[in-house]
């Protein structure tokens, strides 16, 4: 088993340590595609999410790190107005809007087959996309965009925007989110036809080889047939599968080979 089946056997089988815990059902049948090829599998994923979340540590307003962060709201589908606005009854910290778009990191067996699948994702729509190499050779595509929305909503617990503005902001990180689904699709039509050319290559690859096979199978076959005759004292000018006249004289043993045969 070479170290790229290793590691896709340890992904496929480990414990899912994401925050949702599962793979998101819109992305669902994409990531099993990749893992159903012998070239590709998914190491994370995310098919896109609308989110509010509360920072109330004070570490978080001068950090990067937010260790006090609390989602109030997220969906991976388009947003409820209502239900946005419920989630921000009660803040504490710094609230934010977010819409984060679909995001997926897979790991591919070779460069050739990582920049393929770099080439469909930026045909889909997600230009942002990349490809890194490890320094054990671990090749890595990730696929991204960049029509993502951040919009700070509080600051210490005290609401800095109207209901009606918040409201804009579903609309328009809805509409993202349809523009990304209709990526996410473009995306899962591309990998199809991206790895059933993979498939083909591969079956022409394989019947090459056993013909090839097939071939130095004959010709061992027949040397194996000259050495045999050889050594019985029969000399054969080239190789074939139809006896000599000095073959055929020395099999009937001084016979005449015009004789008729009955």
């Amino acid at each position: 088993m070479s170290s790229f089946d290793r590691e896709k056997e340890r992904a496929l089988t480990g414990v899912d340590l994401s925050r949702k815990g599962s793979i998101d059902a819109r992305i669902h049948l994409l990531v099993s595609l990749l893992n159903g090829s012998n070239d590709f599998f998914t190491t994370s994923s995310c098919s896109g999410r609308i989110i509010i979340f509360d920072d109330n540590s004070e570490e978080g307003r001068t950090s990067v790190k937010k260790k006090g962060c609390q989602w109030l709201y997220t969906t991976h589908d388009e947003a409820h107005y209502d239900a946005a606005i419920a989630s921000l009854r009660d803040l504490s910290g710094d609230s934010v809007f977010k819409f984060e778009p679909f995001v997926l990191h897979v790991q591919c067996k070779s460069l050739s087959n990582a920049q393929s699948l770099l080439s469909c994702a930026v045909a889909s729509g997600f230009r942002n996309s990349g490809i890194s190499i490890g320094n054990k050779g671990k090749i890595i595509v990730a696929v991204r965009s960049t029509h993502s929305l951040e919009v700070p909503l509080s600051q210490q617990g005290e609401l800095l925007v109207t209901e009606k503005y918040i409201g804009k902001l579903v609309q328009i990180a809805n509409q993202k989110m349809q523009e990304n689904f209709l990526r996410i699709d473009r995306f899962f039509g591309n990998v199809e036809t991206l790895l059933e050319r993979l498939k083909n290559v591969e079956l022409c690859e394989n019947e090459s080889s056993n013909k090839n096979l097939s071939t130095k199978k004959t010709r061992r076959k027949q040397h194996k047939k000259v050495e045999i005759l050889q050594s019985e004292g029969i000399s054969l000018n080239k190789l074939t599968d139809r006896p000599t006249e000095e073959m055929i004289s020395d099999d009937l043993s001084g016979c005449s080979l015009f004789d008729d045969v009955t």
